[in-house]
């Protein structure tokens, strides 16, 4: 037993000090770590790493829950598995008498150039050359780099991200390695937001505790609003009476109300009905979408399988799936126009008041949501990548907040936004603001208001064209790991892909539509059935096609032509723009009856009331989710579809609670304290779909947005 103890101090201060390995161990690809830090000038942390040694030289339990919980080597590296997490959770839950730390290591291979001469951008390596080959780092960026791992470290808190990497690289640079001898040199590299203690998000502070209160606050107000609500309609059953004022006032949060109208559907224009259905699809598409990206951003397992996918045509529908944002932008710009010039007809409208109304009806919802992120989303869970993956935005949120509020976030501190996928918002209230002066030149000198909107959309398509070209940047966006891992700081996402300048074919192409849509309101007019299948048949050529397209723009074969990416990033949302209004037309007024059947379904009314809301709390289940990945994980597309099907029911549920607690009872409460004169909304015959809310939601009408 003796004997025993004595090999085993001998083997970890081998490990440690001596820096010599079994021949396995010297096989692999990269060193494994030390057991702790044996040389560092932070005497705390010194003396701490050798308790740590100490102790598990006399099989002490915690000393072995710390080296159980690292990481003893890395494993698929050549399938482009870069993460090798250790135990995350045994490592912060150690009973050791300091507190322990996690980190992650970033090793990495300085890999010479093979001296093989293969194409470096083919996918397929020779079985019986180098391992060289596979191990350094091509300039295809859809390929994982394999000359680097994240390794899982358990050491005592103590020891500062400077200590562990001074350490280590010195331990690098005395290791014991065969690799060495093909002149590989291994650098490593720490970062804040790879290390996490046990204690950091145990901390509640004053704004955690204040969204709890509210939380409380607003869900009390809904049981107690519900009751009242109750209590007067049983006796109004027995004794019918007119809603005061007040009492409008007190049953604004009733969920049973506001329940009741989520399947309400006021439009007597039939030919609106398929936006229902299309809305909502969309918003389908993009969730799934959304969770395939934050996969990938986390530990994948297979990473190969994924660098084939960037190759494939069928892949497109994911990775060119910011076209479905798109389609939100054509809805927005179709109803903005089809409402407002209703509107119109009857009444003058007052623009600052129907802006007011927008923002007051948007934002309530928006910043509760703002607040969750900035607040509680950060003790939802807890994971290696928690604060690289879900740590940004609760700390950008916090920061940032007041920018989302006001809009203009897609702007301003772009690479510290709150919330990435909020860029949305401040573009589509950007064009709603144009929107309502070209509405109203519209329906003043309809000529020259269309003329206007025309050389909008020609603007609108040479800004991206002219940027592409001026930057030498893609066609497109590319969803590569590069991207996925850090949206907020990648050059196109700043450059094009957020910006309102940038994306706005898509909403006045849409504007363009509800023109259509308003000229048609009252005609009855319908496409004969060769025109309905030849206007379809077209619509889906552009959109299969601008779809598809981006197989092309990811062939990394296809050489750069700086003329054809800008004339792409200029036409491919026209392009997809068109194909969309050519598929409403023709639901609309085609005769394509199963079309139409499909997105007029009755179930689709009140899930395009909660959109929004679904729109705003989705990413926070996907970011937790990859966050909390404790190892890599498969991925296909069947695990894709799956979560994202779970995202959706996740999503909804919010988004329901949302809508019962915020969004439908702040509605009520603005609607009676701006306009107190009407006791009801004034129903329009053509058709109450909204254009206050968001791209994404509807719940009222223009009409009640402004002083009439």
């Amino acid at each position: 037993m003796i004997g025993l103890k004595i090999g085993f101090a001998l083997l970890v201060l081998c490990s440690n000090f001596a820096f010599s390995y079994s021949e396995n161990e010297a096989l692999q690809i990269f060193p494994p770590l030390p057991v702790s830090v044996a040389k560092s000038s932070n005497p705390v942390c010194k003396e701490h790493s050798d308790l740590y040694v100490d102790n598990l030289n006399n099989f002490t339990l915690w000393a072995h829950e710390m080296w159980d919980a690292t990481s003893k080597s890395s494993s698929g590296v050549l399938r482009g598995s870069v993460f090798h997490m250790g135990h995350f959770e045994q490592c912060l839950s150690a009973r050791a008498p300091f507190p322990t730390q996690y980190c992650l290591a970033t090793l990495t291979a300085d890999v010479p150039h093979p001296k093989d001469d293969r194409d470096p951008l083919s996918l397929y390596f020779d079985p019986f050359a180098s391992v060289m080959n596979r191990l350094y780092k091509y300039e295809d960026k859809s390929q994982q780099s394999r000359n680097m791992v994240n390794v899982g470290w358990c050491i005592p808190s103590s020891c500062s991200v400077l200590d562990l990497e001074e350490y280590l690289n010195s331990y690098l640079s005395e290791v014991d390695n065969s690799f060495k001898k093909q002149n590989v040199s291994y650098k490593a590299k720490f970062s804040e937001v790879f290390c996490q203690t046990n204690a950091e998000n145990d901390y509640f502070d004053v704004a955690d505790i204040c969204f709890c209160f509210l939380a409380i606050l607003l869900i009390a107000c809904v049981i107690l609003a519900t009751a009242y609500d109750y209590t007067k309609t049983e006796a109004s059953e027995e004794k019918p009476f007119k809603k005061s004022r007040s009492s409008k006032l007190l049953t604004a949060f009733s969920a049973r109300a506001n329940f009741l109208e989520l399947s309400k559907s006021d439009d007597s224009n039939p030919a609106l009905a398929i936006l229902y259905g299309m809305r909502t699809i969309c918003i389908f598409a993009i969730i799934i979408d959304h969770r395939f990206g934050t996969f990938i951003s986390s530990a994948v397992l297979n990473f190969n399988y994924l660098e084939e996918q960037y190759r494939s045509a069928i892949a497109c529908v994911l990775f060119h799936g910011d076209l479905f944002v798109d389609s939100f932008f054509i809805l927005s710009g179709l109803l903005v126009v089809y409402s407002l010039l209703n509107q119109m007809e009857r009444h003058r409208m007052n623009p600052a008041f129907v802006i007011l109304m927008r923002y007051v009806r948007l934002t309530p919802v928006y910043a509760f949501v703002i607040f969750y992120y900035a607040t509680i989303f950060n003790h939802s869970g807890a994971g290696p990548l928690w604060k690289l993956v879900a740590g940004g935005d609760w700390r950008d949120c916090r920061e940032n907040w007041w920018a989302n509020l006001l809009y203009i976030n897609n702007y301003y501190n772009v690479d510290h936004t709150c919330m990435t996928h909020s860029w949305y918002l401040p573009c589509d209230f950007h064009y709603f603001i144009i929107a309502i002066f070209l509405v109203a030149l519209i329906k003043k000198r309809e000529k020259i208001g269309l003329a206007g909107l025309l050389v909008l959309t020609i603007v609108s398509l040479a800004i991206p064209f002219a940027i592409t070209m001026i930057y030498q940047r893609p066609g497109l966006m590319h969803f590569y790991p590069e991207f996925l891992t850090g949206p907020k700081v990648y050059i196109d996402f700043q450059l094009t892909y957020n910006k309102t300048h940038t994306r706005a074919t898509p909403y006045f192409i849409g504007m363009f539509i509800g023109y259509l849509y308003y000229q048609l309101k009252e005609t009855n007019k319908h496409v004969c059935r060769v025109k309905s299948f030849l206007i379809i048949a077209v619509s889906f050529v552009l959109m299969l096609g601008t779809l598809f397209s981006a197989r092309v723009f990811y062939d990394p074969y296809h050489q750069y032509n700086a003329l054809e990416s800008a004339s792409y990033a200029s036409l491919h949302r026209l392009s997809w723009a068109v194909g969309t209004g050519g598929l409403l037309y023709t639901a609309s007024f085609g005769h394509f009856g199963f079309l139409k059947v499909v997105l007029s379904w009755s179930p689709w009314i009140p899930l395009s009331k909660l959109v929004y809301g679904a729109y705003l709390c989705h990413m926070s289940f996907q970011l937790r989710g990859a966050a909390k990945f404790m190892s890599p994980r498969q991925i296909t597309y069947f695990d894709v579809i799956s979560l994202g099907l779970s995202d959706i029911v996740l999503a909804f549920t919010t988004a329901l609670a949302l809508y019962l607690m915020i969004e439908a009872p702040f509605r009520k409460l603005f609607r009676e304290i701006m306009m107190p004169s009407r006791n009801s909304p004034v129903k329009v015959p053509t058709g109450r779909l909204s254009v206050d809310e968001n791209m994404i939601n509807h719940n009222n009408n223009v009409q009640e947005d402004s002083r009439l």
